[in-house]
């Protein structure tokens, strides 16, 4: 395909839609889902903190504290709704802002806070706090404070400022490995919607580049087979003009040739108009009853002389015997096309043979001839628009390669398949098979 080429582009450009809308498509879906796990993970926590501000006001149970070695810390009870009391940890503030919990809380824990301080100002707010152990570690937290009346029955806590604080150092590395996990997998599937967008583009684009492809060379092919009978037709009357007090008598092969191609040029014009219309819809199918015997007799009747002026015998061998409902115009240029073509390939002394047979509602036409056959390369293109076996132009026998691409379209419009098939010893054999 060349460059520039605009199916290339269009290609091109229906594909990276395609790709952006993926991507699009796997960014947004991972969002959600990355937004919806992280909302649960905390929604989680903040709860676990509500439960801990609630068993403090109401002195409920006693607080799990770490203990960090210290014997005279009270024993820990069971964990309500979940909370992991090792995760825990609580600091009580006087209204100075001193600690004053700190034996509860063991060295190593007191060491964590110590430098905690108090913001009366983020009374029921939850935050989220960084603090720094002694090994230089970093540890996350989500805090919540409180004021706790005086009435509480806790003399630790009634009065005084109540810091919950829950460890939440789990929690973030669950929540990073499931991005990075995330990550990837979108990744990976982002990959896979590539080669999907690619295999899609192409699938999609390839009747349309199809149908550009023909497009594109049939009219190459019309404008090349049209401009060879106007170029004979010109070079004709130019040689003409040349003597201009000859008699008409005296010009009787450039004028018989210039007929020729008329008659040439009349047969390709109708013939691409056909297939335009065809394309186009344009063209109504009208079936009527057909009385199939004597009809195919009478347009079979005349190539029979038209054979034997050219020294060749034609046999037709007519056994549907019956009625049928037939686009009688279509059929008889069906038959006209394949007739031209057999007679025409057929040399001197050879045979045409045309069968007809009715089998309940399938009528089978054969049309039979012992020219040099079809190579079966060619079996398989020779239905294609232009598509001539002896691959000339100006050939001997002057066909243009749109009569069996036009009696295909019939043949399908009456709902049937046309083949060619050796004709043993020699020939051609084509076998139409119509649904009446």
């Amino acid at each position: 395909m060349k460059k520039g080429d605009p199916q290339q582009k269009q290609q091109l450009s229906l594909f990276v839609k395609e790709l952006v809308g993926f991507a699009l498509l796997f960014a947004v879906l991972g969002f959600v889902v990355f937004f919806f796990f992280h909302q649960s993970i905390y929604k989680n926590i903040d709860q676990g903190l509500v439960t801990q501000k609630q068993n403090v006001l109401s002195n409920r149970k006693a607080p799990q504290f770490r203990t960090g070695g210290n014997p005279q810390t009270p024993a820990p009870s069971k964990p309500n709704n979940g909370d992991t009391p090792f995760r825990t940890n609580i600091l009580v503030f006087n209204k100075k802002g001193q600690i004053i919990n700190a034996q509860m809380l063991g060295n190593r824990i007191y060491n964590l806070f110590i430098n905690t301080e108090l913001d009366k100002s983020e009374v029921n707010k939850v935050r989220e706090v960084t603090l720094m152990s002694t090994d230089n570690t970093l540890h996350y937290f989500r805090t919540l404070l409180i004021k706790v009346p005086k009435s509480n029955s806790n003399p630790i806590y009634a009065g005084n400022y109540v810091l919950i604080l829950e460890n939440i150092d789990t929690d973030l590395m669950a929540v990073n490995s499931f991005k990075r996990s995330l990550l990837i997998t979108l990744f990976f599937f982002w990959i896979v919607a590539i080669a999907i967008a690619y295999f899609l583009s192409r699938s999609s684009m390839k009747p349309i580049m199809d149908a550009w492809k023909r497009q594109r060379q049939f009219s190459a092919n019309a404008a090349h087979e049209l401009r060879t009978p106007l170029t004979v037709i010109q070079n004709q009357m130019e040689y003409m003009l040349t003597k201009p007090k000859t008699k008409v008598i005296d010009q009787v092969d450039p004028i018989s040739t210039s007929l020729d191609e008329v008659r040439h040029l009349q047969t390709l014009t109708n013939r691409l108009l056909m297939l335009a219309r065809s394309d186009s819809g344009t063209i109504e199918i009208n079936k009527e009853a057909v009385d199939l015997k004597s009809w195919f007799a009478q347009i079979l009747k005349p190539y029979e002389d038209i054979a034997a002026s050219q020294h060749k015998s034609m046999v037709t061998v007519l056994k549907a015997d019956g009625h049928g409902n037939l686009d009688k115009d279509l059929i008889r240029q069906l038959l006209i096309i394949l007739l031209d073509n057999a007679i025409k390939y057929t040399p001197a002394g050879g045979t045409v043979t045309v069968i007809t047979s009715l089998n309940r509602d399938r009528l089978t036409v054969e049309v039979r001839d012992t020219g040099d056959g079809i190579s079966d390369a060619d079996k398989k293109r020779i239905f294609e628009r232009f598509y001539r076996s002896d691959k000339s132009r100006n050939s001997k026998t002057g066909g243009n390669g749109l009569g069996l691409a036009i009696a295909k379209w019939i043949v399908q419009q009456h709902s049937g398949t046309i083949s060619a098939k050796d004709n043993y010893p020699k020939g051609t054999v084509f076998d139409v098979l119509i649904k009446l």
